[in-house]
This record gives structure tokens, C-alpha cells and sequence, in this order.
């Protein structure tokens, strides 16, 4: 009987926990702000895996008031002309750069080593924070040995 009761009360608190959590809770409206990338742009930019520190930059003139506070995350992807599934094949495990703020414009980024990247003309970098941009395709060169 003592474990029924305390299963029971298991559950009720977490159905508490659960429904009181911000992440379920809806909003009136949702503002989704999509800032244009400035850099990288171009097929023609070529980077060099290594310690080197490379940058992404967005336009911060229009982000709505309610996407001031929102922080970003820069992910490194590449596109692949024979899949059809137009995925960007992102790298979730290793961003880039994370918990910046949006509206600073600019994020700072090496390309590590230890990612083994493999020379390759179609990476692009994706801006996630109120929504995702990819820029354009650029190279990056494997690092030397």
C-alpha cells in the first residue's frame, strides 16, 4: 500500500512539474526574427582548419523587442548536392559558438583541429537563436598535419 501512495504522489508531482513548465507554456504571439547574414557571403571564401579565429556576422537594425535578449548559437554544417533531403547536416555535438547575445551583431570562432574536418566547398554556417539562417556555401581546408 506505502508504495502505491508514493507512486501516486510521484506522479502527481511531476504532472505539476510538467505543466507548470515555461517550455509548454504558449505564448499570445510568437515573434520569429530571421537576421540577415553579412559574413560569411560568397562561394569565394576559403578557411583553414586550425586555431585561426574566424567570425560570423548578422544585421541587428530590426530585431523585434522581444528577441533583444535572445542569445545564439552558431552550428557548422555542409550541403551535399547528391541528397535530396536538402539537410545541412549540422555538427549538434560541437557549435561553434553559443550563448552569445543576437544583438552584438558577431560571434567568434576557431575552427579546432580535433573536428578533423575534411577540405570541402559546401559548408555553411547556421545562426540559431529566435530561428535558423544558413550562409552561404564557403570552403574549409583540413587542417595540416
Amino acid at each position: 500500500m506505502k508504495f502505491s501512495i508514493a507512486f501516486t504522489f510521484f506522479l502527481v508531482s511531476l504532472s505539476q512539474l510538467v505543466y507548470s513548465s515555461p517550455i509548454l507554456a504558449s505564448r499570445e504571439e510568437e515573434v520569429v526574427w530571421s537576421p540577415t547574414i553579412t559574413y560569411p557571403l560568397g562561394d569565394d571564401i576559403v578557411w583553414q582548419s586550425g586555431n585561426t579565429v574566424y567570425n560570423m556576422t548578422w544585421e541587428t537594425d530590426n530585431i523585434p523587442e522581444d528577441a533583444r535578449n535572445n542569445t545564439g548559437i552558431i552550428m557548422l554544417g555542409y550541403l551535399d548536392d547528391n541528397d535530396t533531403s536538402s539537410d545541412e547536416h549540422l555538427d549538434w555535438r560541437k557549435p561553434l559558438a553559443c550563448g552569445f547575445p543576437l544583438t552584438n551583431g558577431i560571434a567568434y570562432f576557431t575552427l579546432d583541429p580535433s573536428r578533423n574536418l575534411t577540405t570541402r566547398d559546401s559548408y555553411v554556417l547556421c545562426l540559431l537563436g529566435d530561428s535558423g539562417n544558413i550562409s552561404n556555401r564557403l570552403t574549409i581546408q583540413a587542417a595540416q598535419a
